[in-house]
C-alpha cells in the first residue's frame, strides 16, 4: 500500500511539474545555475555538488534546449519528494482504514502541487527539490517500513548527501540517523553500538564525496566559479556560504526582527497552503506532540520554520526557503484530518473517502500557476534575463549586471548558447574576486598567484584609479546594462574601493597580472583587457606621455586593432622627435578606423614636420570632411 501511496502522489505530480516546466531559462538563479551544471563549474555557495552533477547527467537527453532539460530534471526530483510525502503520510497513518489512508496521502501531495513556493522551485532550475526530496525520503526511514539495518545504511547515504546539498536537508538527515542507531544504543552493549555505526559512517562518507566536486571543479578553471574554491580555506568558506552570510548579516539571529519575519513566513504560509489546511496542519501539530512517530515530522518542520525566520528571512521574500516547513505541514495536516476520519468505521468510510477527494480537489482548485515555468512573465522569451537577453546589446559590450536575473539570463546566453562571443558579462559586486576575473579567463585564475590583500586588491585598485573618472559603474535592475566598446573608446568599467595614493613610475606588474585571455582572438575578454590598460595609460600620460606608452603597447598585446592606442603610440613618438614613426602608427591607426578626425589632424601635423605637405594637405581635407 505504501508503494501505492508513493505513486499517487509522485505520478500526478510529475505530470503537473512537466506540464508547467519553463520552455527555457528564467529569472532568479535559474540562469547561473544552468549554466553551472553545463559546464560543471562553481555556482554560488554552497555549490550544491549533488544538484550540479544530476542536472549535468539530464542535459544529457536530447529534448528542448538543455535549460528545459534541466527544469524537467528539478520537477523530477520535486515530483519524487511529493511521492515521499505520500509514502510519509500513509506510514504515518497506520490506525485509518487503506482507503481513507490512500486518499489522505494524496492530499498532502496534492497541498504541495498547490504551493506557489512549490511550483516555481520545480518547474525552473533550483536546488531546494533536490533538498525537500532527500529530506522527506529520510524522514520516511524513521517511520519503519524496512528492516532496520537497511534504514540505518540509508540515513547514513541522507546525510553524507545532505553535506553537498542546500542546508535545510541536514536535520531530517541528522534526526533519521539518531533514531536508527538509537535503538543499538540504547542496548548498553558497546560493540553493538559500534557496529551499527560502522555502516552509517561509512555510507555517509560515500554520499560527502560529492563535495570534492568543487575543488576539482574550481581547478579547471571555468568562467563560472564563485569563491574559487580550490583552496582548503575558501573550499570551506564556500561549503558553509561564509560571503552570505557576511552580506545577510544585519537579518541573522536579529532578535528585534523575530515577530516580523515570523509574520512574513506566516503569511506566506496560509498564502501557499490555505487556510483550511493551515488550520488542519495546527492541529496537526498538537496531534503529533502525543504521537511519538510523527515526532521527527514535528521536529523537522519546526527546526525548518526557525531557520527560514532567524537564519534566513530574505528567503522567504524571495521563495527560496519554507519548502521542508510547507510539506511537514501537509503531512501534519493530513495527520489530524486522519485522527478525525479514524473515528468513522462502516459504511462511512466511502463517505469519508468523498470528503478527502472533495477537500483534494478545492486544494488544487486554488492552485496558482502564474508560478508555473510556462505562466506570464516566466517564460524565457517574455523575460530579458533570460536566453535573449544578450540580442539587444550591441558588439563589443561589457554587461554589467547587478541583480541575479541579468546576470544568471546573461551568463546563460554566452556561455550555454555561445549566444553572443564578443560580449562578456561581469557582476558588479564580485568585480575584486578572483571569481568574476576568471569569468574573463576561462584556462586560469589571474589572481591566484597571490593572496596577499595588496596583491589581489591594491593592483586592480592601482589600475582602476589610472582609469580615473571614466571608470564607473552604469545601469542596473533588469534592463540588461551595457557599455558599448567601440573601436578607440575607453570602456565604462568598474572603481574598487576608494583612491590608491601611487607613487613613483608606472606600476609594469600590473600589466602581466590584468590582461584577460580566451581562446581566439578580438573577442569578449581580450577587448576588454585592452581598454581597461588603454584607460589606466591615459590617466598614467597626463603627466607625461611617455608614462602611458607601455600600457598602450600592452592592450595592442591583447587586442591589435585598437585604434586609440595606435594613435597615442604616434604621439609619444612625435613629442619624441621621431616623426617618421608617428606617421606610421598614425596610418595604422586610420587604417583601423578611419573616421576619427583627431587621428586625421595628428597625422598633418606630422607629415608637416616630416617635410610632406601634399600630404599634410590632404590629411588636413581629411579631418575637415570627417
Amino acid at each position: 500500500m505504501t508503494r501505492r501511496a508513493f505513486a499517487l502522489g509522485a505520478v500526478p505530480a510529475a505530470l503537473w511539474f512537466t506540464l508547467h516546466a519553463a520552455p527555457s531559462v528564467t529569472y532568479r538563479d535559474a540562469g547561473e545555475l544552468s549554466a553551472a551544471a553545463f559546464l560543471l563549474d562553481v555556482p554560488h555557495p554552497t555549490g550544491f555538488p549533488v544538484d550540479m552533477l544530476f542536472v549535468r547527467l539530464a542535459m544529457l537527453v536530447p529534448i528542448g534546449d538543455v535549460a528545459f532539460r534541466a527544469n524537467l530534471a528539478v520537477g523530477a526530483l520535486m515530483a519524487l519528494a511529493c511521492g515521499c510525502a505520500a509514502a510519509l503520510t500513509h506510514r504515518l497513518l497506520a490506525a485509518v482504514a487503506p482507503a481513507p489512508r490512500l486518499a489522505l496521502a494524496g492530499l498532502s501531495s496534492a497541498a504541495l502541487l498547490a504551493c506557489g513556493t512549490v511550483l516555481r522551485a520545480a518547474t525552473a532550475m533550483e536546488v531546494y527539490a533536490a533538498s525537500l526530496l532527500v529530506t522527506l525520503a529520510a524522514l520516511t526511514l524513521t517511520s519503519g517500513g524496512m528492516p532496520v539495518p537497511t534504514r540505518r545504511r540509508l540515513a547514513g547515504l541522507a546525510l553524507g548527501l545532505s553535506l553537498a546539498m542546500h542546508v535545510t536537508t541536514r536535520p531530517a538527515a541528522l534526526v533519521a540517523v539518531a533514531l536508527t542507531v538509537w535503538p543499538a544504543g540504547r542496548s548498553g552493549r558497546w560493540s553493538e553500538c559500534v557496529r551499527s555505526l560502522v555502516p552509517v559512517v561509512a555510507l555517509a562518507l560515500v554520499g560527502s564525496l560529492a563535495v570534492v566536486y568543487l575543488p576539482l571543479a574550481a581547478r579547471r578553471g571555468g568562467p563560472i566559479d564563485w569563491g574559487d574554491p580550490a583552496t582548503l580555506s575558501r573550499w570551506i568558506d564556500h561549503l558553509t556560504a561564509r560571503t552570505i552570510r557576511a552580506s545577510h548579516v544585519g537579518r541573522i539571529l536579529v532578535l528585534w526582527r523575530i515577530p516580523e519575519d515570523l509574520t512574513t513566513a506566516g503569511r506566506m504560509l496560509v498564502e501557499d497552503l490555505g487556510i483550511p489546511m493551515a488550520l488542519l496542519s495546527l492541529a496537526g501539530a498538537v496531534l503529533a506532540l502525543r504521537r511519538r512517530a510523527a515526532w521527527p515530522v514535528l521536529a523537522v518542520t519546526v527546526l525548518d520554520l526557525a531557520y527560514a525566520v532567524l537564519i534566513n528571512p530574505m528567503g522567504t521574500l524571495d521563495r527560496q526557503t519554507l519548502f521542508v516547513t510547507e510539506a511537514g505541514l501537509a503531512v501534519l495536516s493530513a495527520l489530524a484530518l486522519g485522527a478525525l476520519l479514524s473515528r468513522l468505521a462502516g459504511p462511512r468510510t466511502k463517505l469519508s473517502v468523498l470528503a478527502v477527494a472533495a477537500l483534494t480537489v478545492g486544494v488544487l482548485a486554488r492552485c496558482d500557476t502564474r508560478w508555473g515555468g510556462a505562466a506570464d512573465g516566466w517564460a524565457a522569451s517574455e523575460v530579458l534575463g533570460g536566453a535573449g537577453a544578450l540580442g539587444s546589446v550591441p558588439a563589443r559590450s561589457v554587461v554589467l549586471c547587478k541583480s541575479d536575473d541579468t546576470c544568471g539570463g546573461a551568463m546563460y546566453a554566452q556561455w550555454v548558447e555561445g549566444e553572443r562571443p564578443d560580449v562578456t558579462v561581469l557582476p558588479q559586486r564580485n568585480l575584486a574576486d578572483p571569481s568574476t576575473w576568471r569569468r574573463l579567463d576561462p584556462r586560469r585564475s589571474l589572481l591566484r598567484g597571490s593572496d596577499q590583500a595588496h596583491g589581489e586588491g591594491g593592483r586592480l585598485r592601482w589600475l582602476l584609479d589610472r582609469a580615473g573618472t571614466r571608470v564607473r559603474w552604469e545601469g542596473d535592475g533588469r534592463d540588461a546594462p551595457w557599455i558599448a566598446l567601440a573601436p578607440g573608446e575607453t570602456p565604462v568599467f568598474a572603481r574598487v574601493g576608494g583612491a590608491v595614493a601611487v607613487t613613483g613610475s608606472v606600476d609594469r606588474t600590473a600589466v602581466e597580472w590584468v590582461l584577460p585571455r580566451v581562446p581566439g582572438a578580438g573577442v569578449g575578454a581580450r577587448r576588454i583587457g585592452a581598454m581597461v590598460l588603454f584607460a589606466a595609460g591615459v590617466r598614467e600620460a597626463r603627466g607625461e606621455v611617455a608614462r602611458g606608452v607601455p600600457l598602450w603597447r600592452a592592450a595592442l598585446a591583447e587586442w591589435p586593432d585598437h585604434a586609440a592606442a595606435w594613435t597615442n603610440l604616434g604621439l609619444a613618438e612625435a613629442r619624441a622627435g621621431h616623426f617618421t614613426a608617428a606617421v606610421l602608427l598614425t596610418q595604422r591607426s586610420l587604417d583601423l578606423q578611419p573616421d576619427r578626425p583627431r587621428a586625421w589632424r595628428n597625422l598633418a601635423e606630422y607629415l608637416a614636420a616630416t617635410g610632406d605637405e601634399v600630404g599634410a594637405a590632404e590629411a588636413r581635407r581629411e579631418a575637415a570632411r570627417r
